[in-house]
This record gives C-alpha cells, structure tokens and sequence, in this order.
C-alpha cells in the first residue's frame, strides 16, 4: 500500500511572528508561528493531485444516515446534524484552516490545531498588539460557478451571515464584533479588528471553521429578491456559491447526493471528481457494504460493528486521539433538574463504564470536562473524573427531598450507539432512584427540541469545533435562553463560572500558566453543578476500504472529500 503525501504541491511556508504562546502541548512554540502557506496550503490540502478542469476522474460511493436538509447549513439553518456539518466541510471553504497532519491510522490524517494555513487566504499578518488581523487573498481563485472571489466576496459574506436571524453570532462574542470590524484594503487583503487580543486563537479557529466560511457574492445576488435579499431560499438548495473542494449537481431527497469536484478549489481539483452519497438507514448494513466491497466509506457505523470488522483486510477502522464525546445534557430551567443536587445525582447514576465497554467495544475513553486535555498549561488531573455511585445518588436525591426522580430522556433515531446507551443509562439508573422514560425522535425534531430546551434531558454526541478553552468554555453555556445553551444553565453556579472565564477572556494570552488554572477552576464548577454529564469520548464513526486514502479525523467529525484518493495497489 502506497502512503500519499499530505502537504500540498508546490507550496512554500512563511511563518509570521506575532509573539503569542502556541496551543496543544508538544506543538508551536508560539501562536505567533501559524504556518500560512504561500501557495499550496502547507498540508492544509489534498493529499493527491487531480486533473485539470473538474478533478480526477475517480468515483466514490458513502453510505450515509440521512442527507443534509439544507446546503446553506450554517446561515440556512441547517441544524447540528452530522450531515449538516458534512456539507459545511466539502461545500465551503474559510480564509484559514487547520492543516492536516499523519494521524494514528496509516494514510489517515488529523487536523493540527496548533498551526493555521491559508485557505481562501494564502497569507495574513497579525498586528504588534494582537487585535488586527490581515488576510490576502489568493490570486485568481474562482468560485466553482467561475465567479472572480475578491475582498468583496469577504465583506459580503459577513454581512449575509450577521443580517441572517438563523445564523448564531454569539460565538463571536468576546473579540469580534461584526462586519463593521472589517475593513476592505484593496480587492484581494482585507482587515480584522478584535476588541481582546485573548481572543485571537478562537477568532483564527472560527474562520477555520464552518462560521467563517466566504461565499461567492455574485452567484447569491443574482439570486436574491426583495423579499429574500441574501438567496437564503436560494442557496438552501443549489451549489456552486461556496468554495470549498466539492458542490452539488444533483439531488433525490432523503436517498442520493451527487457531488462533483470544484476544479476552482483553492488547493487544486481534488482526486475524486465525484462523490455519491446514498442514504442507508440501517447502521449494520452500511457496515456490511464495506466489507463486501459496494461502497467505499460508511458513516456513522455502530462501535460493535467496527470491532467486528477491525480485523477485515479489507476495511479500516480509524484511531485517533477521540474529540467528539458523548453529551448527556440535562435541562435546568425546569424541574427536576433546576436542582444542582439532583443534577449532580443523575451524574452519580450514569454506567460510565459498563458504556465504554458494552456500546462502544472499548472504542471509548473517559472525559473529563470538555477542554483539550492536551491544552498548554492546562492540568486536566485537577478537574473531577466521572464516577458511577448509585448509594451517593441515592443520598443526594434524599438531601433534595426526594425519594425518586422521573424524568423523559430524548435521543435521535439517526445514532443507534446513542439509543443503546440510553436504554443502558435507563437500566442502570433505577439503582440510584430515576425512573427514565427514552422518547426517540427524528434529527429534525431532536435538533428542535435541542435549540428549545423544551425537553427534560437530551444525549447526543457532541464536539467543540474550536479546539481552544475560551471556546470550549464559553459555546455552550451563553446566559439568556440561547439557542447554543442546550442545558439553559444560569443559575448561581453558573455565574461563578461566568466570571472565571470572563477572567481568562481578558488575559491576553489564554494559554498561559496564569489562564490555565483559570480554566481548570472553570471546568471544576462545571462538573459539579453538571448540567451537562460528559459519558465518554468516542473514536471516529466511519469505516471505509483499505484502497481509500486521506481519511482525515476533524473536530465536527465530517470527512473532508477533498482530501481522499484512491490508493494504488
């Protein structure tokens, strides 16, 4: 088996120093070396070269759960799905992005959240005092409608996504404060202005990530009406606006996908010029038609299977370092979870164990808070471990003047791991006095029930995109009913938290030794109070064939197409 080459082609390095610490322990030695690449994205891109005009002339087939609702996921609405963010990641493209580096798998990758490469961008500098940020664009790049993307195209697309109600501008909150922060230099470099140099990591990482994507202006605005002044009709269901590796060219509703390479895309046109998915809703079948050679890759396939299959020559079942984890999230503004103590008690109740093993075959490792364990100055062993203690549970459901506690918990049909360890959370708990009744729901309802809060308890695997401790501390607990708050914790607890981060925010540099213990303070009031139980982190959900290259683990667990290429023999 061939091993590919990751880094790009023909691409050279610049590093520019901005004299901040860097990220992950073992990584940069400062933020201020962010690898941009001059040319070809400095293994930010795909990992085998593709013909001119629409890519290679490769196929692949996936076998997917569902297909994305909407292609304009991020301002359209599109929803947490995994299928949303899959759409994001190969339809869309930002001015940055995290490189790609050798994972632990052979010819898989990982993303490198130490380092960001030019995406959209080929270049930018950061300002002495850390609170501007310039990007140049890449010369001549056109969108896959042939459409010339200049600094315009960037100004656009943050004033489509701030003047859009269904796109969350809250993660923003802390640095940057909307389009007015922009400024437009000439046609191919633009300008960010922060208001906290602290926030520069997360600002780098959102335009990394599906929030900061660009779009092709022209293409929108030949499509925009009166009534409709930014296509969001529009875009929901045709391609070609975003930049990214791939766009699509046709759709069945809820059974096939077709896309096809961008021969416009930033890193040259990917190896595979096509990209089937097919929607197979039995989780064990997508897994047998891998192993029986009829599709590629399958998403979102049970632990089971995949340890059934680890030893099939002809599959790959990836390992990487888990980021996404399993949420237990508990809704506090309601009974019966608006009390901390019987909170605290559910979280006494929860079989870690007996879940890693029996629903995830061992493919599971224990989280604790949800910060990058491997975040510089950051001691994870400070903040509590998960711990399964019916007789406590018990004690606490008494103190809070109960003697038993029933309660509905919601999980989407679209992940039987997640509906399995339900009923093993439901068998278990009895023990430690909660009585739990599993309601299933589409992925549609279950995203609505999320944003609503209107449930009582919700599981669901989950991920911070941005792999840095403001971020992780700060998306999924915003005070004032937000949809991004999925628990609605803003009790006391939480404004204790609050006013630690806020501390943390305002250092400007969040990595250092000084922030570190802010953030450990932070997670430890978070996995007391426990309005949101971490169960595990878990390995990637797909498997595909030993002939496909370029797998890449990324922080929303999407594959990136892109990157992927078929291995000669």
């Amino acid at each position: 088996m061939t091993q590919p080459m990751y880094s790009a082609r023909g691409s050279s390095i610049m590093q520019r120093s901005v004299g901040r610490r860097g990220f992950l322990a073992g990584g940069l030695s400062g933020l201020g070396l962010l690898a941009l690449a001059a040319c070809g994205g400095g293994g930010g891109g795909s990992s085998a070269g593709g013909s001119g005009g629409g890519g290679g002339n490769r196929s692949l087939v996936v076998a997917v759960p569902a297909l994305a609702p909407t292609l304009d996921g991020v301002v359209g609405g599109g929803g947490l799905s995994l299928e949303s963010f899959e759409m994001n990641a190969n339809l869309q493209a930002g001015l940055v992005r995290n490189p790609y580096i050798a994972g632990k798998t052979e010819n898989t990758v990982v993303q490198d959240f130490n380092t960001y490469v030019g995406y959209v961008a080929e270049s930018y500098d950061v300002s002495a005092d850390g609170l501007t940020y310039t990007f140049r664009l890449r010369p001549g790049l056109q969108s896959p409608l042939g459409n010339p993307i200049t600094a315009d195209d960037v100004l656009y697309s943050f004033e489509r996504k701030w003047n859009t109600p269904t796109y969350s501008k809250t993660v923003w909150q802390g640095g940057f404060a909307g389009p007015q922060a922009i400024s437009k230099i000439d046609d191919h470099t633009v300008s960010f202005t922060l208001t906290n140099p602290g926030f520069g990591l997360t600002f780098l990482g959102l335009l990394a990530n599906l929030q900061g994507h660009i779009y092709d202006s022209t293409a929108l605005k030949q499509h925009a009406t009166s009534a409709d002044p930014y296509a969001l009709d529009w875009a929901k269901a045709n391609g070609g606006w975003g930049l990214g590796p791939y766009h699509v060219t046709s759709q069945t509703p809820d059974q096939e996908m077709i896309l096809t390479a961008n021969p416009n895309y930033a890193y040259g046109a990917p190896a595979i010029g096509q990209v089937t998915l097919r929607v197979v809703g039995d989780a064990g079948t997508r897994a047998s038609l891998v192993a029986s050679g009829d599709v590629d890759i399958a998403e979102g396939t049970r632990p089971t299977d995949q340890a059934r299959l680890a030893n099939n020559d002809a599959v790959v079942v990836p390992e990487a370092d888990p980021i996404e984890y399993v949420d237990l999230t508990l809704v506090t503004n309601k009974a019966p979870f608006d009390d901390e103590r019987v909170r605290k008690a559910m979280s006494l109740a929860v079989p870690y164990d007996q879940i890693m093993q029996q629903i995830y075959a061992g493919r599971a490792v224990t989280t604790v808070g949800n910060v990058n364990p491997n975040t510089r100055n950051y001691d994870v062993s400070k903040v509590p471990a998960p711990t399964s203690d019916p007789a406590r549970a018990k004690a606490l459901l008494g103190e809070a003047g109960h003697d038993r506690i029933a309660f509905t918990l919601s999980v989407s049909t679209a992940n039987q791991d997640l509906m399995d360890a339900s009923v093993l959370i439901q068998s278990y708990a009895r023990e430690a006095g909660f009585d739990i009744t599993i309601d299933q729901k589409t992925a549609a309802d279950f995203s609505t029930l999320r944003n609503n809060a209107v449930g009582q308890a919700i599981i669901y695997r989950n991920r911070s995109q941005v792999q840095t401790p403001t971020y992780a501390c700060t998306i999924f607990w915003k005070p004032n009913n937000d949809a991004s708050n999925p628990s609605r914790w803003d009790d006391a607890s939480a404004n204790r938290f609050r006013a630690i981060v806020d501390q943390a925010q305002a250092l400007p540099d969040p990595l250092s030794p000084e922030a570190g213990a802010l953030w450990v303070q932070a997670q430890q009031i978070l996995v007391e109070s426990s309005p949101e139980i971490f169960v595990c982190s878990i390995q990637p959900s797909q498997i595909f064939r030993t002939d496909v290259g370029g797998f890449s683990y990324r922080s929303e667990n999407a594959i990136d197409f892109g990157n992927i290429t078929i291995l000669d023999a």
